[in-house]
């Protein structure tokens, strides 16, 4: 049976969420034939886990055998989901970012990295080889030398600090692709200033398929240039026109040649959908069985692209 992985999101609507409507959710994913998960819940709030909790989530993935594959990890605020209020999620207490790893204020920088330490207990409770982080790189930080350097101190102090429990704990930080506020080439430099400071044994790749379609259309430049990194994938699809997030086929993403591009790197199977169950009006099991089959198609497309 095909190593299969999804990303499993927070229902809202569910009264209990956190446990009931999550145990429900695994069910369904566990039924449409998947392995592993990606954990989204709290991705980018500044909610913390504590040690019961962390607890309760090994032992729902253990029981619904279920293994993760990647955490995502949080930079304190996600504006897509909880910021404007229009998301999955959306919490009034998010809407603050007092814990900041990129922070200049040192004490603000400082809260975000143990808000990043606690997602990697999570990690490593649930033997997640990873957690993903969202860095929010922009136009303005490449403008000058200078700009760069303010940009990068307070993020370099805060991977400085963290790299000893990345090596320790075997948990990579892969940092993720993000559109809006820098083109592909801010992009591209950003990871090249990243990987040259840290090893691959602290810091990796996120590939996010549909935010560097938004980047840089029809083309694979992150994949090409640092797909040696490359450790997580958040695979989806779209039109072009915003961030869909639908299942790979629904848009006009060319999947032959991403496969291509990640059978040519070092990435350990199986890929990642990120994918919310809230873009069809389809019943979640009937989403995922679909889900399920797509993934099934590209996990062995990859597989053979690799064969040769």
């Amino acid at each position: 049976m095909s190593e299969l992985c999804i990303t499993v999101w927070h229902w809202p609507s569910e009264p209990r969420w956190f446990d009931d409507g999550l145990k429900k959710d695994l069910a369904l994913i566990r039924e449409a034939g998947f392995t592993h998960l990606n954990w989204n819940p709290d991705a980018g709030s500044s909610y913390w886990y504590t040690d019961a909790e962390i607890a309760f989530i090994a032992r729902t993935l253990n029981e619904a055998g279920l293994k993760m594959h990647s955490v995502h990890a949080t930079n304190g605020i996600n504006p897509v989901t909880e910021f404007t209020g229009k998301g999955m999620g959306a919490r009034a207490d998010t809407m603050e970012r007092r814990m900041d790893y990129t922070s200049p204020n040192d004490w603000q920088r400082t809260a975000g990295v143990e808000l990043i330490r606690n997602r990697i207990d999570l990690a490593v409770a649930t033997a997640s080889p990873n957690v993903v982080l969202h860095l929010d790189v922009t136009d303005e930080a490449f403008a000058t030398s200078a700009a760069t350097d303010v940009f990068f101190k307070p993020v370099f102090d805060s991977f400085d600090e963290l790299s000893s429990l990345c090596r320790e704990t075997g948990v990579v930080i892969a940092i993720e692709n993000l559109f809006g506020k820098a083109d592909g080439d801010n992009w591209l430099a950003a990871f090249g200033l990243l990987f040259e400071r840290y090893g691959a044994d602290v810091l990796g790749l996120c590939y996010d398929s549909g935010h560097w379609e938004l980047q840089e259309p029809g083309k694979l430049s992150v994949l090409h240039r640092f797909g040696n990194r490359l450790v997580a994938t958040h695979l989806h699809d779209n039109w072009g026109i915003r961030d869909d997030h639908l299942l790979p086929g629904d848009g006009r993403l060319d999947w032959d040649a991403i496969i291509q591009a990640i059978a040519a790197t070092p990435y350990k199977p199986p890929l990642n959908f990120e994918t919310p169950k809230d873009r069809y009006a389809v019943s979640a099991q009937a989403f995922y069985r679909r889900a399920a089959t797509i993934a099934r198609d590209l996990e062995q497309k990859l597989a053979s692209a690799r064969a040769g």
